[in-house]
């Protein structure tokens, strides 16, 4: 899975220089050896599904539409309820 996902950036920047010390790897991800690179990479793509499948969970993407439906309707009704407020207030009523 090569989306990409720049692990140059996230082993260099990201993975903790005490982590890369206690596995006596290198600092820089060009300086690994292919081996431990490919093992880098396989690790930081499966974070990435992981991540994807989470997000896209249908039970939460269900629940989160239907929040965004009740609030589109509250927002409707509070624009509904300003604006007869308004058009009282233009026409001399007060509350």
């Amino acid at each position: 899975m090569k989306n990409n996902i720049n692990y140059q950036q996230i082993y260099e920047e990201i993975i903790t220089s005490s982590l890369k010390e206690s596995l006596e790897w290198s600092e820089r991800f060009y300086e690994l050896s292919n081996h431990h690179r490919l093992i880098v990479e396989e690790l930081i793509d499966a974070g990435f599904r992981q991540a994807l499948e989470d997000a896209l969970d249908p039970e939460l993407l269900e629940a989160t539409a239907e929040l965004a439906g009740e609030m589109g309707s509250q927002l409707y009704n509070f624009a509904n309820m300003l604006g007869a407020h308004l058009a009282d207030q233009a026409n001399g009523k007060e509350d």
